[in-house]
């Protein structure tokens, strides 16, 4: 149990960072691209945000099917819509193919978020390792970043983007092939509901029951968190270099490289936080310490760039990073432990899609609105603060840590 256990875990590592080749593993050749297809730059911008939509519709829809269907299954499914959404936008002659590929490209990226992240949840639940198997699915966010933006962007200006995009579908059909012959879904657990106190009545009906377990508090206080975390990656990505360029006078490659420190050096907290939690024997004041950490360092970000200070705002990018993953492994590890082996999947899917289908639009649209009506930035990352304060330092506030009935003996890292 433990061995399979482990090589799940690992499978669903690489299917997960396997996603961002569809995601984003383009984004660094959009100049040919855009050249060579002549695209608008609204059109070129849609390449980027079809995925993002589809994705945050499919990480809902996922969760549902993982839980009919097994999460082996959509992992399956959402690979299979990777290498066809890569191949299709390598043979693109026009936009409407481009978009085709983008839209199963979308597919791809929610179907593997959700399901890898489930898988991980269905294997390591009865363990109590619950939020290190999430924090080591969280840093496939810096993992999947280096492979998609440095080494295949590497591989596309070497060979084109055509053939990168190829070379990207034959990664993701060996990934096909490990999910194949490796992956298997969890056995099913031996209890159907966890206990939490107040959490479920067995007189209440069942589909009423299940509403109720899915909207518990600790459910919507990750949803929570989670949308000030989206918001603020999905800000970073698409703002702060362009920042770092124009107001700071850095290369392009430089403000890339400073941007993506907040998911690389986030790998860390995705990684201790899990740990720490588990030696404090509580998950709560974790959270609670990441929260307060993103909310401090938006706003130290927020008082640096009004006053030019772009070295030290530089240094408050990798903090919120920090702050983000240290809280949202957590987050989810006590939605889904508050709720039964059965609901799981729909929580991953609630959690996961809402926040991509909210804040990872919303922020970076109305970011570029206030820069249009003000000429600055300064307001829009001021009222990003308030907004991260109340989401990210706030709302952990209010989970509610299980009650485990009886201790469980923790299951050691195979050799």
């Amino acid at each position: 149990m433990r061995t399979n256990r482990w090589a799940n875990l690992s499978v669903a590592y690489i299917a997960l960072v396997g996603a961002f080749l569809p995601y984003i593993g383009w984004s660094a050749s959009l100049s040919d691209i855009s050249e060579d297809l002549s695209l608008s730059y609204s059109q070129a911008g849609s390449i980027s945000s079809v995925t993002g939509f589809v994705a945050g519709v499919m990480i809902l829809v996922g969760g549902v099917l993982a839980s009919r269907w097994g999460t082996k299954q959509v992992v399956l499914t959402g690979v299979v819509a990777g290498v066809g959404g890569q191949l299709v936008f390598a043979m693109a002659e026009s936009f409407e193919l481009v978009i085709a590929g983008r839209v199963l490209a979308g597919v791809s990226v929610g179907f593997l978020w959700v399901a890898t992240y489930t898988m991980a949840v269905d294997w390591f639940r009865d363990s109590r390792q619950t939020g290190r198997a999430l924090g080591i699915m969280m840093s496939g966010d810096g993992v999947g970043a280096l492979l998609s933006l440095f080494a295949f962007s590497a591989v596309m200006t070497a060979f084109g983007w055509r053939v990168g995009l190829v070379l990207q579908a034959v990664f993701m059909a060996v990934v096909l092939l490990l999910v194949v012959f490796v992956s298997k879904n969890a056995p099913k657990a031996s209890a159907d509901l966890v206990q939490v106190e107040g959490l479920v009545d067995r007189t209440v009906p069942v589909p009423e029951r299940s509403v109720r377990e899915v909207a518990n508090r600790n459910v919507l206080s990750a949803v929570i968190f989670w949308i000030g975390g989206v918001g603020l990656f999905s800000v970073m990505a698409s703002w702060m270099p362009a920042i770092l360029v124009e107001d700071a006078g850095m290369s392009e490659s430089l403000a890339g490289f400073l941007t993506s420190l907040f998911s690389i050096v986030g790998m860390a907290a995705a990684f201790g936080a899990p740990l720490l939690a588990e030696r404090l024997g509580t998950k709560k004041p974790v959270i609670i310490a990441g929260g307060l950490l993103t909310a401090g360092s938006i706003a130290a970000l927020t008082g640096l760039l009004a006053t030019g200070n772009y070295f030290w705002l530089a240094v408050c990018i990798p903090l919120m990073g920090l702050g983000v993953y240290a809280g949202e492994p957590l987050t989810l590890a006590e939605a889904v432990e508050s709720v039964s082996a059965k609901n799981a999947s729909i929580v991953n899917g609630i959690i996961l899609g809402v926040p991509w289908i909210v804040s990872g639009f919303a922020y970076p649209y109305l970011l570029g609105a206030v820069k249009d009506a003000t000429g600055s930035f300064v307001q829009g990352f001021l009222v990003l603060t308030i907004a991260t304060t109340a989401l990210c330092a706030i709302s952990p506030l209010f989970i509610k840590e299980r009650k485990v009935a009886a201790a469980q003996e923790s299951d050691a890292v195979p050799a």
